[in-house]
């Protein structure tokens, strides 16, 4: 995991729509907690826009409180509105 959590920290959301992934899915390395967060949340943020590198953008584990979770995304392929897992 540590290889595609270092090369998605280094690019921009726009470079993962692009390349038609739809979610950024964050793995807490401390609980193993999995989480999916759709582009379009993410877009939502104050101060995110589609050129903010995914690595910048803090994210803290709702069920332990880490905040080094790793970084890696997510292609949406079934029925509009729902993520495969």
């Amino acid at each position: 995991m540590y290889e595609i959590d270092g090369y998605w920290r280094t690019r921009t959301i726009n470079e993962a729509q692009l390349q038609s992934y739809t979610a950024l899915r964050l793995t807490c390395g401390a609980c193993g907690r999995i989480t999916d967060c759709p582009f379009v949340l993410l877009l939502q943020r104050q101060g995110i826009t589609r050129h903010s590198f995914l690595g910048n953008i803090r994210f803290r584990c709702k069920q332990c409180g880490s905040k080094e979770p790793q970084v890696g995304v997510h292609s949406q392929t079934g029925p509009t509105g729902y993520l495969n897992r």
